[in-house]
């Protein structure tokens, strides 16, 4: 009987940091405003500003993580991870965007039923993520705007 329970503590100590590390691991995953977040906290801006920036992100960021839970629901996860393949290939290679792009949703092999929510879910996500820039030039200048966009908004 101890000899059990040893056995199953020395278990119980092995395995709770793998899940402990696996739930931190996908804490912030799905976080559409993590790295506009990240950005500007590191951003040199005064302290008002930085203020009325949070509060907009704090606004914007339930409208955003909503269009971004849409878009995660309809693909399925060997579908996301062909679609992670395919975007560090395309980048790597050097495509062009409609070339990558091709690429990336032949990788995916979605259905007509997945490709019209994947478009619409798609459209949500681009007029929520237009709101929040609206929102952020309201309270930043263009100068602070132009430090502050995230990489894959200054390629549009």
């Amino acid at each position: 009987m101890t000899r059990l329970f040893l056995v199953a503590l020395v278990v119980l100590s092995i395995t709770s940091p793998v899940f402990a590390a696996k739930k931190n691991k996908d804490k912030g995953k799905n976080d559409p405003t993590a790295s506009l977040k990240k950005k500007l906290d590191s951003a040199d801006l005064p302290t008002d500003v930085r203020e009325k920036v949070n509060k907009v992100v704090a606004d914007d960021s339930p409208k955003l993580k909503e269009a971004q839970a849409k878009i995660d629901a309809i693909l399925t996860n060997d579908q996301k991870q062909a679609k992670r393949t395919a975007q560090k290939e395309a980048k790597s290679s050097g495509a062009k965007r409609k070339e990558s792009q091709a690429s990336i949703d032949a990788a995916m092999k979605l259905t007509d039923e997945q490709k019209s929510k994947l478009s619409s879910a798609e459209s949500d996500l681009k007029s929520a993520e237009a709101a929040l820039r609206k929102d952020l030039q309201a309270v930043l200048t263009s100068d602070q705007m132009a430090k502050n966009q995230p990489q894959n908004q200054k390629e549009e």
